[in-house]
């Protein structure tokens, strides 16, 4: 009986200990009064710096960075940004020097491992893009053997750069607006980047930039998510998630995704 009471005894404090950790970062981010939110911040639209014109001020702009606000706003607290390299975010994560990522980060079975992921809020496609005059000639993936192949490091782009393409020449670069300044000067041959991300570029350089009929293979079903540290986040993942829910559903996120694509647009007029 001593045994069986003790073993039940055990058993409610592993589950106490077990809830009280869920609610550890949450309460945390509350007490500190931040949420410091880990993002690349040069992947327009999702997350890029402008210059207001009206103020002269440089403000952080994207659909990232909006929903980002909107869960702080939603906790009570200041959001913070940690501006760092895509490829070294999940690093950040799990040292805990960041409380989320927010950077068009797509959920993947690799990532799942160390992380957990909110709901998706955003399901974009993947394509290669490449210079109006070779449109007629880069149209497989077998016209791509021995091109060089932009893509952004530690990116979905650099998975699908290495599977796919395996006889290209990858070219990993952080900056994406340096790939694409390489493509228009010939340095590289094709850049893979999300359908939203290259319509900004093909838009600003008509009659130079295009998407290429070489088909990219992907699971689109996934999505792209909020990123927290796993294991510890269930209470911070349901606040996330009501917000994602909220902004999905009323149009909120839809405007977000219009209002920095209009913002972006402008930016590479200049």
């Amino acid at each position: 009986m001593k045994k069986v009471l003790a073993l039940v005894l055990a058993l409610c404090m592993t589950l106490c200990v077990a809830q009280a950790a869920m609610a550890d970062m949450l309460s945390d981010i509350q007490e500190k009064g931040t949420l410091v939110v880990g993002a690349n911040v040069g992947f327009p639209p999702y997350e890029f710096y402008y210059t207001n014109p009206e103020t002269g001020e440089e403000e952080l702009q994207g659909f990232d960075m909006k929903l980002a606000q909107a869960i702080a706003d939603e906790l009570g607290v200041e959001m913070v940004l940690a501006d760092q390299t895509f490829a070294g975010l999940i690093t950040a994560l799990r040292a805990g020097e960041i409380d989320m990522i927010a950077s068009g980060m797509a959920i993947r079975e690799d990532r799942l491992e160390v992380v957990d992921f909110s709901d998706p809020y955003y399901v974009g496609g993947q394509i290669m893009m490449i210079r109006a005059e070779d449109a007629d000639t880069l149209t497989t993936v077998e016209s791509m053997a021995g091109k060089r192949v932009g893509a952004q490091m530690g990116a979905l782009q650099a998975t699908i750069l290495e599977e796919q393409f395996a006889d290209s020449e990858p070219q990993l670069m952080d900056n994406i607006s340096l790939m694409v300044m390489d493509l228009l000067q010939g340095s590289v041959d094709g850049v893979l980047l999300t359908d939203l991300v290259a319509k900004t570029y093909i838009a600003r350089y008509p009659g130079q930039l295009v998407i290429s009929q070489v088909p990219v293979e992907y699971d689109n079903t996934a999505g792209v998510a909020v990123a927290v540290n796993k294991g510890d986040n269930a209470s911070l993942l349901e606040v996330i998630n009501s917000v994602i829910e909220r902004v999905t559903t009323d149009g909120t996120f839809d405007a977000w995704v219009d209002e920095a694509t209009a913002l972006n647009a402008t930016l590479l007029e200049e």
